[in-house]
């Protein structure tokens, strides 16, 4: 849970629309999660969890022009931060988390952080109930885990052994639950 100050649910659902409504088209798939997806009244970021799509261009720093893959969602980011839309959000030491699978972030005009996360098809599943949370929820999964001898991997394909072994991929959100022996809950239940 973010400690920072809070906001009204209503002004973080715009936030959030105009944020996913300008990275949906450079996304394979893509759900706002964390407390809004939980339907908390207040909230103190906006989590956006994507698998972005990837696209062939020019390579600009190549004489001949040669083509390379890009994240188009990347492309996209990068574009609302140079326009101002969103600004890199420094932690308390003042590094920044921006890196291709994580970019923490501030959505200018409400002030409000921004969390995005970028995943891939293998870790969908399990980066969605994560980010999704609550923390309490991710801890009871991690606990279940633990009691069966696994442990879950949230930025992951699944559970592991003790040696790192992938032993469930998890298949759906519910899968997350049910692999180890919990009963799945809506988001708004968590």
């Amino acid at each position: 849970m973010s400690t920072g100050p809070r906001f009204p649910r209503a002004a973080a659902l715009a936030a959030a629309k105009e944020i996913a409504s300008a990275l949906q088209p450079f996304c394979a798939k893509l759900i706002v999660a964390g407390s809004l997806r939980r339907r908390k009244q207040d909230v103190g970021d906006i989590e956006v969890v994507f698998i972005p799509k990837f696209v062939t261009v020019p390579d600009p720093n190549d004489l001949l022009r040669n083509p390379v893959t890009c994240d188009a969602a990347e492309i996209q980011v990068n574009t609302w931060v140079a326009e101002g839309k969103l600004t890199k959000r420094p932690k308390k030491d003042g590094s920044l988390t921006w890196g291709a699978q994580i970019k923490l972030a501030v959505h200018v005009s409400s002030g409000i952080p921004v969390d995005l996360f970028a995943g891939n098809p293998a870790n969908w599943w399990c980066l969605l109930v994560c980010r999704t949370g609550s923390a309490e929820s991710n801890l009871k999964i991690c606990n279940a885990a633990i009691a069966k001898g696994w442990k879950w991997n949230p930025y992951g394909a699944g559970f592991s052994d003790r040696y790192g072994r992938l032993v469930h991929r998890a298949a759906s959100e519910r899968d997350v639950f049910e692999a180890v022996g919990l009963p799945y809950k809506e988001p708004w239940e968590r």
